[in-house]
């Protein structure tokens, strides 16, 4: 098993690369490239791929460069573009990418690596995540779905918590990578073509790492549309359209909007 505590010893442990996609990433980013940067146990690159900022991250990640954290400033087509690209540079054999305003625990690097270093089936490995408000304070927890198999990642209405999921660099190049075409399920899409090389081992009772919710995030920001297309993605991966996980994402995706519009008429009296 890995220790956390350790400085890693070179070629003794694979390589982990992370992809950060950022743009206007201040004030959150020097956390996040902070909580990279103190993961030991296992050798790590950080590969930060910076679309055009304009709110001081640019100036801070040239002012604060690190040993093992690589920038790349460079116009991007949007987020999946930008990771793609970034993972398309990377030269590990785990990958993942952690956004610019999320954060990961310590030793989480190193507790990922040892659970893919045991289970050579596993196409990637997922456990729990905490979500954080702006001040960083907890406000609730992501726990994994209870079965990593594809079928299992498929019919479970949540998604894996993608700040606290890496996975193994077979897997992915087997998987075709990720779609440019999604701007908000591309997670959810990886997911279920890395499970056709092999299931997700999911660590139940160990946090990974760190979800911030804040106004400003793509998920605060458009909800609704990010369930819309994740529910596309699932049944375009075989989601039957009746199940249970099919009716609950357009329960959150179409009749919770519905009703929240029609409350708001009445409330103004139209």
């Amino acid at each position: 098993m890995i220790d956390p505590t350790k400085p890693a010893i070179e070629g003794a442990w694979p390589l982990v690369s992370l992809v950060m996609p950022v743009f206007n990433g201040m004030p959150w980013i020097p956390e996040a490239v902070d909580s990279v940067v103190g993961q030991a146990g296992v050798p790590w690159e950080l590969i930060v791929m910076d679309g055009g900022s304009t709110d001081g991250t640019r100036e801070w990640l040239t002012a604060n460069p690190r040993p093992g954290m690589r920038v790349v400033m460079e116009p991007d087509k949007g987020q999946s573009d930008a990771i793609a690209k970034g993972l398309a540079q990377a030269r590990g054999s785990i990958l993942g990418w952690l956004n610019a305003d999320d954060v990961l625990e310590p030793g989480a690097l190193a507790a990922a690596a040892a659970v893919l270093a045991a289970h050579p089936e596993a196409s990637m490995v997922s456990g729990v995540c905490l979500i954080i408000q702006a001040d960083g304070a907890v406000t609730g927890r992501i726990e994994p779905p209870p079965d990593g198999s594809r079928a299992g990642l498929l019919r479970w209405p949540r998604n894996l918590a993608q700040p606290a999921t890496l996975f193994t660099a077979a897997a992915f190049r087997a998987s075709g990578g990720l779609d440019p075409a999604l701007h908000y399920a591309m997670d959810v899409d990886l997911w279920l073509k890395l499970a056709r090389s092999g299931p997700a081992i999911l660590l139940r009772d160990q946090v990974l790492a760190r979800f911030r919710e804040h106004q400003a995030a793509k998920s605060s920001r458009a909800a609704t549309a990010m369930v819309r297309e994740e529910l596309r993605v699932r049944l375009r991966h075989g989601l039957p359209p009746f199940s249970r996980a099919a009716l609950t994402l357009v329960r959150w995706a179409y009749l919770r909007p519905a009703k929240h519009w029609l409350l708001a008429r009445v409330r103004r009296g139209r």
